[in-house]
């Protein structure tokens, strides 16, 4: 069959997605790699043999992306229409590139099928075990402790590739130059063959189906106060009358004396008394009324901890949610009041083990790989996936259980954005600023996109002390 009979079926598709202003990667692999790349390849995607090399055309791809889907496969990509208007020049483009980074592709394909072939089966991702296969903060925390050998490792990879793997870790963490290969193969791999990878992961598993049943099992703590939920209910809609969501809360006297007591408090500053209900909602909104039953319904929970343990997880809670609530528009990300929940909540899973008298190490400081691993190892998941857990039971949107769930990793959130917010306003509450020593790569990657100009240290200062005034007022109240 002659070349130009054989691209026949990338030529009509290129036709196709050129009609549609859309964009087309064009991926080639060795062609003793073609099992493997077809395999990976979705239904839509198109693949022809190109001489001693498999073409696969993948529809509304970047390079990034189609890296990311063949990536334990060596192979070069060009992407239309950046790279080429036509598919000879976009395969001669990929070509090229697959010469030059050739080097890197065995330690991209040891490295992502040892953990792929030892880790979990997708199955085990539905229901609760998608609470117990999120993430593996132990194996992200022995990464962690071997710089030196990942480093190497990652200066024979591709840009493109390395990607999945520095999102599981800090900032800066595998940013040195690569080492000689010898010593990637003689090193990083054996220590990868020394982890049980497989037999850690499984026993996570089984310890973490343990805690959830534990905890599935104490009703009261699934249950929001229904005069919460209420609240929650009549605020979705917009037109609802401020006398009838005060006649909710006034249905509750705890909510209705808190919620006045702090309408009046510094924190608000207004200048005359709010001696109603009806008239605190129509001064503050539903959205405000809404962050403030929540709030209380949380606080009434707290009260089941050690009083010091209970009056900083507070604090921090409260500054986070407001922190969101600020950082979300300035980050891109909609929704006020689900950031402020998402805020409020970042920590439950810590109140929730501590309640239960899991040990954790310092309150005051950014959660660490490493503290986040020591958590995984007493439960099976860390305060993560154990406020997620609750509030999928509690009915919350996925939104905010995704939020929960990836704040600490924000690659595997399903709204990064959301995340990002989230984990960034955690580090500010903790720090007073965005440390970049502890922040998450894919994080800082989302902010350095054109993001920075708009949370300058000297902003981020500002809003952290106001913030935290504001949050002391409302303690105080």
């Amino acid at each position: 069959m002659e070349i130009k009979e054989s691209l026949a079926p990338l030529e009509l598709e290129l036709k196709k997605v050129s009609a549609l202003q859309g964009s087309m990667a064009f991926v080639v692999v060795p062609f003793e790699q073609a099992d493997m790349a077809l395999r990976a390849r979705r239904e839509m995607d198109t693949a022809v043999r190109y001489k001693d090399h498999l073409v696969i055309g993948v529809f509304g791809m970047g390079a990034d992306e189609a890296s990311a889907h063949f990536l334990s496969i060596p192979k070069g990509i060009a992407v239309y229409p950046g790279d080429g208007t036509d598919v000879q020049a976009l395969i001669s483009e990929a070509l090229e590139r697959f010469k030059h980074s050739r080097g890197s592709s065995p330690w991209v394909k040891s490295l992502w099928e040892s953990i792929r072939e030892k880790g979990p089966s997708t199955s085990e991702a539905d229901g609760e075990g998608k609470f117990l296969v999120s993430t593996f903060y132990q194996f992200y925390a022995f990464l962690g402790s071997h710089l030196g050998e990942l480093r190497a490792v990652e200066g024979v990879m591709a840009p493109a590739d390395r990607r999945w793997l520095e999102d599981l870790l800090p900032l800066g963490s595998v940013s040195s130059p690569g080492e000689p290969q010898d010593r990637v193969s003689g090193d990083f791999f054996t220590l990868m063959d020394q982890w049980p990878y497989r037999e850690m992961m499984e026993a996570k598993q089984e310890l973490g189906k343990k805690t959830l049943r534990r905890f599935r099992n104490i009703e009261n703590l699934f249950t929001l106060p229904s005069i919460s939920q209420e609240v929650i209910a009549l605020a979705g809609d917009d037109l609802v009358a401020a006398s009838r969501m005060a006649k909710v809360i006034e249905k509750d006297p705890v909510l209705t004396s808190r919620l006045l007591k702090v309408v009046n408090s510094a924190f608000y500053g207004f200048r005359r008394q709010i001696d109603s209900v009806e008239h605190a909602v129509v001064i503050l909104g539903n959205d405000e009324v809404v962050n403030l039953a929540f709030s209380i319904a949380i606080h009434q929970i707290m009260d089941r901890i050690a009083p010091r343990k209970a009056q900083l997880l507070w604090e921090h809670s409260l500054l986070v949610a407001h922190l969101s609530q600020w950082l979300g528009p300035v980050l891109g990300c909609s929704g006020g009041n689900m950031l402020y929940t998402l805020g409020l909540l970042h920590d439950f899973g810590k109140i929730i083990f501590l309640q239960r008298g899991c040990g954790f190490g310092d309150l005051t400081q950014v959660s660490s790989l490493e503290g986040l691993a020591a958590e995984e190892r007493e439960t099976g998941v860390s305060h993560a996936e154990m406020g997620a857990f609750v509030a999928e039971r509690w009915n919350l949107p996925e939104t905010i259980v995704d939020g929960l769930q990836s704040h600490h990793q924000p690659s595997k959130a399903a709204d990064p954005a959301t995340a990002v917010t989230v984990h960034v306003a955690d580090i500010i509450a903790h720090t007073g600023g965005i440390d970049m020593g502890a922040i998450n790569t894919a994080a800082a990657r989302y902010l350095l996109e054109g993001r920075m100009d708009s949370i300058s240290p000297e902003i981020v200062s500002r809003r952290f002390e106001d913030t935290r005034t504001r949050v002391k007022n409302l303690l105080d109240a």
